[in-house]
């Protein structure tokens, strides 16, 4: 019976732990290539491109083979893959607050908003 009661509290533990872990959590950074060629000084694009989010396009729509979104942390220098590329593609070039869970460096996207106090500081060009 010993036994049979630990078993139970070292899976309840188990439980608790992996439960925690895949609780959601709110990431910040800058929605980019994942070949962060559109963070970088100067910029990895063709003549013309200036922007940062025209840039980031560039390298996702008209590059063989096609560049995915990230979310890339320049303060920790921290890039996280995104696992829905459509809902973070309106937020491209910009620094956002991403809730969502993450397994293995990829971040499940539960919702994603632009960071107003990154620009309040620091106004995108």
């Amino acid at each position: 019976m010993r036994r049979f009661i630990v078993g139970i509290a070292g899976l309840t533990f188990m439980m608790a732990t992996y439960c925690a872990a895949q609780s959601p959590k709110t990431f910040t950074g800058e929605i980019t290539d994942e070949h962060l060629n559109c963070v970088q000084t100067p910029m990895k694009g063709p003549d013309g491109i200036k922007q940062k989010d025209a840039c980031v396009l560039y390298w996702a729509h008209f590059v063989t083979p096609p560049s995915k979104y990230v979310l890339h942390d320049a303060a920790t220098k921290t890039i996280h893959q995104l696992d829905d590329q459509d809902k973070v593609q309106p937020y491209v070039g910009a620094k956002v607050l991403i809730t969502g869970t993450e397994t293995d460096k990829t971040i499940k996207v539960s919702d994603i908003k632009v960071d107003e106090n990154a620009y309040k500081s620091n106004p995108r060009s």
